[in-house]
C-alpha cells in the first residue's frame, strides 16, 4: 500500500482572490440584522461600485455569501 499526502486550501499560502476580500467585507460590515448593501462596500472598500459587484457576484456563486435580491449581501451563515 503507498502512503498518500492529502493537502486542502489550508495547507497552501496564497492570498485572498478579489471575491473572498469582498466576502470578508461584507462579514466585517454585516450588523446582525440588515444585508449589506454593494454600495456601502464600495465606499467602504473605496473601490468602483462596477468592479466590487462582479466580486460580490463571483464571492455568492462559490457560496461566501448570500445574495437578497434589490436589498444587499449577507454572510452564508445568516438566516
Amino acid at each position: 500500500m503507498r502512503n498518500y499526502i492529502e493537502f486542502t486550501e489550508d495547507d497552501f499560502d496564497r492570498p485572498l482572490s478579489e471575491p473572498e476580500k469582498m466576502a470578508a467585507k461584507v462579514i466585517e460590515m454585516f450588523d446582525g440584522t440588515n444585508p449589506v448593501r454593494t454600495l456601502d462596500v464600495a465606499n467602504a472598500t473605496g473601490r468602483n461600485y462596477g468592479t466590487v459587484k462582479t466580486h460580490l457576484h463571483r464571492a455568492g456563486k462559490r457560496g461566501l455569501l448570500k445574495c437578497v435580491p434589490r436589498k444587499g449581501w449577507l454572510p452564508p451563515d445568516a438566516a
